[in-house]
């Protein structure tokens, strides 16, 4: 059961809107803006005094609240990136590749996942392995079918941007372990909202920002990776903070011959990280934790099942995989693109904020919204196919 006075006090800004947008941007928690805008103040304040001691202990913390979500099996196979594109990257660029070995990975990708093994593929001469989704589903049989001898890494999203399809991760991670393939998961979109244990699902590396359901801010993400493959990447990219072979200044580097990689996933942090977006990061991890990540899962399924009941009569074009559990609390509804400004004007007008784009709008569910919503919601889609009607 959720805590629904934790949910007012974090989220009661948000009054009569309806914020269904986070599978594109977070809204930040009270506590992550708070801490957000209090450290510049405090850096401000201070004047640079000791900020660079407080900002690893902000790292720790989050290490620890994001190795708690997704049930690392040590704190140290967290590591800080970017976004989930520079995340995917390491390891597209770092690990060990040859020319005829392959990735299989699923055409409906969203770019910050594929575009790096594109690059793998056209400059290192790995080949893809690319699996065709199938009404608007990746089918779990054909991804696993399409790994042979050849094949190093598999590649999925845990939940489809463009569709809302959720991969089985526990099938694909199953035959991944079998055959001795790395398994890596774009996690971006259930991260946060859906419950996901590494080491249950076998997930060898995992990356996502965290400016959607880790209700963090943008500019910022993780990467989850295994002891079992850490040692074998060579990141892209080299550091202080990235190295054991760094020297406390004055004194200067000797041996230029060699770096000595952090034996773990610290490798991939090659130099002060975005403190800030860290400690937002953090502290929209640790009201999740509160709330209880398979508790915030039940609630969003539940509304995605009511939403989608509401809307079984709709003309339109609404994508839903045949199986529940492949929901995630992403619904996403077509319709003809010339009738943009009219279908926003709708929307609008009832407060509904959703990724909307030419002739797709995405609903993305998140533990403060309610069922009131659902309704109002089923209500202005209706508006709109009457509308193109």
């Amino acid at each position: 059961m959720l805590d629904q006075q934790l949910i007012q006090q974090e989220y009661g800004f948000l009054g009569d809107e309806i914020f269904l947008n986070v599978s594109q941007v977070v809204m930040p928690p009270m506590r992550v803006q708070t801490a957000y805008a209090g450290f510049m103040a405090d850096y401000v304040a201070s004047l640079g005094e000791g900020v660079v001691d407080k900002a690893w202990g902000i790292v720790a913390k989050c290490r620890e609240n994001m190795a708690k979500l997704v049930n690392a099996a040590n704190v140290h196979e967290i590591a800080f990136v970017k976004n989930t594109a520079e995340g995917m990257s390491i390891l597209a660029a770092g690990y060990p590749l040859k020319p005829g070995d392959s990735v299989v990975i699923a055409d409906q990708e969203h770019q910050s996942t594929l575009f790096p093994w594109i690059n793998a593929h056209e400059r290192r001469g790995i080949d893809l392995h690319v699996v065709k989704s199938v009404n608007g589903e990746v089918p779990t049989q054909a991804m696993t079918d399409a790994i042979d001898d050849t094949t190093r890494i598999l590649v999925v999203s845990s939940a489809q941007f463009s569709t809302g399809f959720r991969a089985d991760l526990a099938a694909l991670g199953a035959a991944c372990r079998e055959r001795n393939v790395i398994f890596a998961v774009d996690g971006i979109q259930t991260l946060g909202r859906i419950d996901m244990d590494v080491q249950a699902l076998g997930i060898d590396y995992l990356a996502a920002g965290s400016n959607k359901g880790l209700l963090g801010t943008l500019g910022c993400g993780f990467v989850y990776c295994s002891d079992r493959i850490v040692a074998d990447i060579i990141p892209p990219y080299a550091g202080y903070q990235s190295t054991v072979s760094h020297v406390a200044p004055p004194s200067i580097t000797t041996d230029f011959d060699h770096l000595e990689w952090y034996p773990h996933a610290r490798r991939f942090e090659s130099g002060n990280q975005s403190y800030n977006c860290i400690l937002a990061m953090s502290k929209g991890v640790e009201l999740v934790l509160e709330l209880g990540v398979k508790n915030i899962e039940q609630h969003v399924l539940a509304l995605e099942k009511h939403l989608r009941e509401k809307l079984s009569d709709l003309p339109l074009h609404v994508v839903q995989a045949q199986d529940p559990r492949h929901w995630s609390g992403i619904v996403c509804i077509y319709y003809p693109p010339n009738r943009d400004d009219e279908v926003i004007a709708i929307l609008k007008r009832h407060r509904i904020h959703a990724t909307m784009r030419g002739g797709y709008i995405r609903l993305g569910i998140g533990f403060y919204n309610t069922v009131e919503q659902m309704d109002i919601v089923a209500d202005a889609l209706h508006e709109v196919a009457a509308l193109i009607a």
